[in-house]
């Protein structure tokens, strides 16, 4: 197997060279991945189609100790964790239920420095979904999605005909009575998680 190239870590600035940022690393799927899990999802009480439906399986390096400083990013330099979103397949059955498969261990560790090796950890699995007018975004942390079960997040029926001001995403609420009923009516996100069965 052929590692990625490493980037060279960039030196502390003088006071008459701008700071060289630090490359971003090329990432590589785990070919020998196995701690899998199914997440599935379905909407209730949603009035119309959406336009779109996507997912996500969210990443960060765990140990920034293998990331140099950025000089670039503020002064005196910062370790910024490397994070790496990966798209997963969505299948839809017809009961309107999508389905995906998330492995923890989607992302293959590197050392991509020469500081050591990063060690990738799955934050989130995210959905992602559309409106005409409004981007929504619900889904689960990491540790629910290895705990399973059934999560339900909340969302206005209004804001799929129009997008709240000032507000690029609108995201789920976990609470049933977070939106007062002067709100509307809602609909829900309702995500399920189990460990796969090989």
């Amino acid at each position: 197997m052929h590692s990625a190239a490493r980037a060279n870590p960039p030196q502390a600035p003088s006071l008459f060279t701008a700071p060289a940022p630090v490359a971003a690393p090329v990432v590589k799927l785990n070919p020998h991945a196995r701690d899998g899990h199914v997440l599935s999802f379905h909407f209730d009480d949603l009035p119309q189609a959406l336009t779109q439906v996507a997912a996500t399986a969210d990443f960060q390096v765990a140990n920034v100790e293998c990331v140099p400083v950025d000089y670039g990013k503020a002064i005196g330099g910062v370790r910024l964790a490397p994070r790496h979103s990966l798209p997963l397949s969505l299948n839809r059955g017809d009961d309107g239920r999508y389905v995906a498969i998330v492995h923890v261990d989607a992302l293959l560790d590197e050392d991509y420095y020469g500081l050591g090796v990063c060690r990738w950890e799955l934050t989130t699995a995210t959905v992602h979904f559309h409106s005409p007018s409004t981007h929504f975004v619900g889904g689960l942390k990491a540790e629910r999605l290895i705990a399973g079960g059934e999560t339900v997040q909340y969302y206005l029926t209004r804001d799929l005909a129009q997008k709240p001001r000032s507000m690029d995403y609108v995201y789920g609420e976990t609470a049933a009575d977070f939106y007062q009923p002067s709100a509307g009516p809602q609909f829900t996100l309702v995500l399920n998680a189990h460990k796969e069965v090989p």
